[in-house]
């Protein structure tokens, strides 16, 4: 048997205060158990560490060295104590987060800046990239999570729905659709369109609805970035579709939001994505859930039923 943490307090004790009468009383234990704990220890490393003698305590010869490694155990102990609780008051620690810069602009960023007020000492990591290079970054492990459109399941990957929205039509303000705040794909179809390609799920779903209903858009540009799309849209050359959560870049850039009223109508889902063998970090998990607080104060949760797995 090896030497035990509560055979060390005891001896550290009995070092400190040359007495086992005032050790016991120090360690709220009875004399007797300090005596046994501290006679196990002798002959665990096999020498004597104490005479004792009715003046007291003499200590012996490798006891002085026992005493230094004692404390360097123990101090070890107190800052790996603090280190823990420091972590678990959100003292420090980073969170690594992998999504499209749109989403990081819209959703993700405004409460990373609010957890910021809150846990100063926490660091992010923030991956601006597609749907499926954020989907990489979380199974390779490069990022604790993910903001991503899911078509389909990997049983690598842990993934809850934690958006459900309409998806909108963007158009300029002087657009003739601009007049009202509901547009239908069949008055959509009537118009030139920028697309985003096919890199974005909302436009793969674009493409599905429109094959479905039997009907086809013209494309006047393609584009992989919102931002050039909004701009395109600004100067006149076209209207394209976008999920909901983008509304307020659009009204800053001076353009009108239209929601798709079709029946049924049609969904973007955004879910948080983390390997399915990873424990979340205390700062990643206090993360998600101000994250998943934040999209019910904006009243964009997803519906209820969803199964958490987190």
């Amino acid at each position: 048997m090896g030497i035990t943490l509560r055979q060390l307090r005891a001896f550290c004790a009995v070092y400190e205060l040359k007495n086992f009468t005032r050790a016991a009383e120090a360690l709220n234990l009875t004399q007797s158990t300090v005596s046994k704990l501290c006679s196990e220890l002798e002959k665990t490393i096999g020498m004597a560490l104490f005479e004792r003698s009715a003046r007291g305590v003499e200590l012996l010869e490798g006891a002085a060295e026992l005493y230094a490694y004692a404390q360097e155990t123990f101090g070890s102990l107190r800052a790996a104590e603090r280190s823990l609780s420091s972590l678990a008051g959100l003292e420090r620690g980073e969170v690594s987060i992998a999504a499209s810069p749109i989403m990081m602009h819209t959703l993700i960023a405004p409460v990373v800046a609010q957890f910021h007020a809150r846990h100063p000492n926490i660091v992010f990591d923030l991956h601006e990239l597609t749907g499926d290079e954020a989907t990489e970054h979380v199974l390779h492990g490069k990022a604790d999570l993910g903001l991503v459109a899911m078509e389909s399941q990997d049983p690598r990957l842990d993934s809850r729905v934690v958006y459900r929205g309409p998806m909108y039509a963007v158009v300029p303000a002087g657009h003739p659709l601009a007049r009202h705040d509901e547009a239908r794909w069949r008055e959509l179809a009537r118009y030139p369109h920028i697309l985003l390609r096919g890199t974005y799920t909302v436009r793969r779903k674009m493409d599905q609805i429109l094959h479905d209903q039997g009907l086809t858009v013209r494309s006047v540009a393609q584009t992989g970035s919102l931002t050039t799309a909004f701009a395109m849209i600004r100067g006149g050359m076209g209207i394209t579709v976008m999920p909901g959560y983008v509304r307020n870049v659009c009204q800053e850039m001076g353009l009108k939001a239209l929601c798709i009223a079709d029946r049924p109508q049609a969904l973007h889902e955004l879910s948080v994505l983390r390997r399915a063998d990873y424990r979340l970090s205390r700062a990643a998990a206090a993360f998600l859930a101000a994250f998943e607080a934040h999209l019910a104060e904006q009243g964009q949760p997803a519906a209820a039923g969803d199964s958490s797995l987190f």
